[in-house]
């Protein structure tokens, strides 16, 4: 019970996505159709998702009160090798974020290159974007909705 003089603040509504073996990738206060879209020409569609909250660098997840809103991704692991694109405006350098159980493809890290303040931020500032149709929302699943592997899925070797 709050005491008296003191305003409960409401929690935020949590949604939760899986990727589509099942395993929970991502927690998060945003709905991943309301997050902006990299902008062409970029082709891939991703959603950028703030910097989420590293829970391997830490034990203490603490909520910053400074941004309204938090994610954290779960059970990914990141390729040891980048991948180069090859785009219209030239080359992108990712590091690629895979289902820790099945190995899809969710997402991706751009290189220190694509920052103008690289030299200031780490890798743990920086968004993640992710890749549409890697997921899906928990609500789906728990109605029985299936989804298929992407066609941009089985064109990325194994890592």
């Amino acid at each position: 019970m709050a005491e008296e003089g003191q305003q409960s603040t409401p929690l935020p509504h949590i949604n939760t996505y899986h990727c589509l073996c099942t395993t929970l990738i991502l927690t998060t206060t945003h709905a991943l159709e309301s997050l902006p879209r990299r902008a062409e020409p970029v082709q891939d569609g991703a959603v950028i998702l703030a910097p989420p909250v590293d829970l391997t660098a830490s034990e203490n997840v603490v909520h910053d009160k400074s941004r309204p809103s938090q994610s954290v991704l779960l059970n990914t692991v990141s390729d040891r090798r980048p991948v180069i694109i090859r785009r219209e405006d030239g080359f992108e350098k990712r590091t690629l974020l895979r289902c820790g159980r099945c190995r899809l493809v969710i997402g991706y890290n751009l290189d220190d290159a694509h920052f103008e303040n690289a030299g200031q931020i780490t890798g743990q500032e920086r968004p993640v974007y992710l890749l549409p149709g890697g997921m899906l929302a928990t609500a789906d699943m728990v109605s029985g909705k299936r989804a298929e592997v992407p066609p941009w899925a089985e064109n990325i070797g194994g890592g």
